[in-house]
């Protein structure tokens, strides 16, 4: 049978499996490895299935392909991302270079503040400030 998992192997190589509400993830720390929906009484991993041995090459990524593991998680910074190449999330695959990230710039733009407002008020208690709050634990007889 090759569509068996050993959850013994995965706590042995440090993953959790949590099942909820109709779902079951297979995580290692923050990320998530597999992901599986309820059919029946039992969990049909999404996906598809490989067998046989995988071949895994040494040497660098290629610039788009650390730039697409940059927008996967989430627009991390180069700094971060040599930490998780240095704790083996890569593999044994090296970063590329990083490069411009139009994204992160608009990211990090300062927002327009909104215009001041200009109020044309002469007369006493035309124009009011309040603060709103609610609900109040003490029952009030009257209302703004």
């Amino acid at each position: 049978m090759n569509n068996l998992i050993s959850l013994g192997t995965l706590d042995t190589n440090g993953c959790k499996c949590i099942a909820e509400g109709g779902v079951m993830k297979v995580v290692k720390g923050a990320l998530v490895l597999m992901k599986g929906a309820k059919v029946g009484s039992l969990y049909s991993l999404q996906g598809s299935t490989m067998v046989g041995s995988a071949n895994i090459s040494t040497g660098t990524m290629s610039d788009s392909e650390t730039k697409l593991w940059h927008l996967r998680l989430g627009h991390m910074g180069e700094h971060g991302m040599s930490e998780l190449s240095k704790q083996g999330c890569f593999g044994s695959l090296k970063l590329g270079s990083l490069g411009f990230c139009e994204h992160c710039v608009f990211g990090k733009h300062k927002r327009v503040s909104f215009k001041p407002a200009v109020h044309n008020t002469k007369g006493i208690l035309e124009y009011i400030h309040s603060d709103l709050w609610g609900p109040s634990r003490v029952p009030l007889d009257w209302w703004l």
